[in-house]
């Protein structure tokens, strides 16, 4: 029964340990910010994100009131092979939740949702 409990522990400390070095390796490539349209329906704006080293990000938009007008960290961040999800806290009950890939090095695209609306964007790395 000890040996059941030691694994278990031991396997709790293996991920925590890969999701701290990976929460830390934003590709060099992907850091920076990244600035361009964000379309609703008949509505848009700019918006910009923005990834930094040590696995933190922030976002800001114009024209997306119920998001708020000013920078926001993000509440996640994620990169895999292709692409990044992320999400930040505004100014609305429901997060802002995106789903995004590199058309290539200096392109991204991606779809979100945010308080019930469906939002696109086109980014480039500035």
């Amino acid at each position: 029964m000890f040996r059941k409990y030691l694994k278990n522990f031991a396997v709790v400390c293996l991920l925590s340990i890969v999701t701290i070095v990976s929460a830390e390796e934003i590709p060099n490539q992907h850091v920076g910010t990244w600035s361009g349209a964000w379309y609703e329906g008949m509505t848009s704006g700019k918006l910009w994100v923005t990834f930094k080293l040590g696995g933190h990000g922030s976002i800001r938009f114009t024209n997306l009131d119920k998001f708020g007008v000013s920078e926001t960290t993000m509440s996640s961040l994620h990169f895999f092979e292709k692409g990044v999800n992320f999400s930040a806290n505004g100014e609305g009950i429901h997060d802002f939740v995106s789903r995004a890939a590199f058309i290539d090095k200096n392109t991204l695209k991606g779809k979100a949702e945010f308080d019930g609306l469906a939002v696109t964007f086109r980014l480039s790395k500035e």
